[in-house]
């Protein structure tokens, strides 16, 4: 396997609610399920899918998605302490949100390529992107 990515949760919203971009985390997922890269999440991408799926459309709507990522080819990663400053840097440097703030710091100690749809991510010199196609910010 040659590259390894992280999904965030504005990736995976982008699969199940069909938006621009769709097409190319349907690619990488292929690709994952050949074995030809190594795709992950985030444990706090799991958590925003539930709570963002929850507040919109409900719990059972958020229990259906939540068990659909799960059945994803990614690889869940844990909010682990080695993660702590990491996070708490990226959140005090760039003034971005606690859980994208967390999500970042997975991609960089993982050397992942940040998968996303959120302007939010651009500034952080110290991560790999790969941007989607941009939509308006969900309330979280």
């Amino acid at each position: 396997m040659s590259k390894a990515y992280l999904l965030d949760t504005s990736a995976i919203f982008a699969l199940t609610d069909n938006e621009e971009g769709a097409d190319l985390v349907e690619e990488l997922l292929d690709k994952a399920r050949r074995e030809q890269i190594a795709l992950h999440i985030s444990a706090m991408t799991a958590m925003e899918v539930y709570y963002v799926a929850s507040g919109e459309r409900g719990e059972e709507e958020a229990n259906h998605l939540l068990l659909l990522v799960r059945a994803l080819p990614v690889r869940e990663l844990a909010l682990a302490d080695p993660l702590i400053l990491p996070a708490a840097k990226f959140k005090a440097r760039y003034k971005i949100s606690v859980a994208d703030a967390w999500i970042a710091a997975t991609a960089a100690l993982h050397d992942l390529i940040l998968v996303h749809k959120d302007p939010e991510f651009e500034p952080l010199n110290e991560v790999s992107l790969l941007p989607l196609p941009y939509r308006q910010k969900r309330r979280r």
